[in-house]
């Protein structure tokens, strides 16, 4: 009874089943290509395992942009617009996602320099500002799946900024500078995808190339959490279009996401593709699932409460799964007690096993008795915010 009480998440009964199986989906896409790595690239285990996995960060980015939208739509389109709505809008979200994140960057500086995998002339101050990865490649160091964490953030502060601008000082209808703003992001990123990939030599770029320069940059990936946005804005002005074709729609985006997995496993559409349309073409899918998804208002049974769960605990996942259980607990502390008497064969599956149980484990630790004391301390804060002060 202990140990159930310990790790038993509360559940919210306002949320949309639809939406968690797809944060679900995204985060057990990421944590099974990265478990897959215990496994050598060329082995039948290591192809089997991802065998039809998608990019789960896109899944992410996308439903991020379309979560997002939607709050910001409906908050800009409340009368009496100030700087105290944005200020709000940029509490909440930091309030949900910098205190675990810094908990966890804290806890990997101190594994860094206690095993010496840091010294102390390392740069790392690009981690507390999201700057590691802005217009630069991403250190290979410390925290370096937390990149796709720096698009989310700098789109938190870059894109309700220019709807607050557009609406305060162009005086433009919240509705017009959501959708100008979307297109032009869209557009304008693939752009600039466009012109990086044209004044890179030809002969020069792979795959190192690609995941650096165009995969994991922030100015690079930005416009794929706008097609969210642009779903929430289709949502919320254009509702009936959005539920006209739910089930046509769901099957498009199934096909262009799995268009785009058979390109990045054989590579049939050459180099311009990689660099440039790869990160278009899955977010277009991923915003033709959105109208059937959000049909799907609730669930039960097993499963339900098992997506559910995961869905809660995804972004303690996020922030758990690679640096601190993978490299530092594995195969950092683990491992080399482990091999003494493991066969290599026998350590890979070990390994695997382990990486599950403690991510998610720690996942459940993490989200329970971290962030969901820090969401109820940021409610308190926004509540007491708006609650006028009696001078008595």
């Amino acid at each position: 009874m202990l140990i159930t009480n310990l790790f038993r998440v509360k559940n919210n009964t306002e949320r949309i089943y639809g939406l968690d199986i797809l944060r679900a989906v995204a985060i057990l896409f990421v944590l099974n290509v990265h478990s897959a790595l215990f496994f050598n690239k060329n082995s039948l285990t290591y192809r089997l395992l991802t065998a039809l996995n998608l990019d789960g960060v896109t899944l992410f980015f996308v439903l991020s942009g379309f979560l997002i939208g939607g709050i910001l739509i409906r908050q800009f389109n409340s009368p009496n617009i100030t700087f105290n709505t944005l200020l709000s809008f940029w509490l909440r979200r930091w309030f949900r996602t910098l205190p675990a994140y810094f908990l966890v960057l804290i806890v990997l500086l101190i594994l860094g320099f206690c095993t010496k995998q840091l010294l102390p002339e390392t740069s790392v101050k690009g981690y507390f500002f999201f700057l590691a990865n802005f217009n630069k490649p991403m250190p290979n160091y410390l925290f370096p799946e937390s990149w796709s964490l720096a698009v989310e953030e700098w789109f938190y502060i870059l894109v309700p900024a220019a709807v607050f601008i557009s609406i305060t000082v162009f005086k433009i209808n919240v509705r017009y500078a959501v959708l100008i703003l979307a297109c032009t992001l869209i557009l304008g990123i693939a752009a600039f995808r466009y012109y990086r990939f044209t004044s890179w030599p030809a002969h020069l770029i792979n795959g190192e190339v690609i995941d650096l320069f165009f995969r994991k940059h922030v100015s690079t990936r930005l416009d794929c959490i706008m097609y969210g946005v642009l779903g929430s804005y289709i949502a919320y002005y254009h509702a009936g279009t959005w539920k006209r074709y739910p089930n046509a729609l769901f099957i498009i985006g199934i096909c262009l996401l799995y268009l785009h997995y058979v390109q990045y496993i054989f590579g049939y559409f050459g180099l311009l593709y990689s660099c440039v349309f790869a990160y278009s073409v899955p977010p277009l899918g991923v915003l033709c699932l959105l109208p059937r998804l959000t049909l799907i208002k609730t669930g039960k049974g097993v499963l339900y409460k098992s997506i559910t769960l995961i869905s809660i605990i995804s972004y303690s996942l996020y922030l758990l799964n690679y640096s601190v259980v993978r490299t530092y607990l594995i195969e950092d502390f683990l491992n080399p007690y482990l091999s003494h008497f493991l066969t290599a064969s026998s350590l890979k599956i070990t390994d695997y096993t382990i990486f599950w149980i403690l991510t998610i484990a720690g996942g459940i630790l993490l989200s329970k008795y971290f962030e969901q004391p820090m969401t109820q301390l940021r409610d308190r804060i926004t509540h007491l915010r708006k609650t006028p002060i009696v001078k008595k």
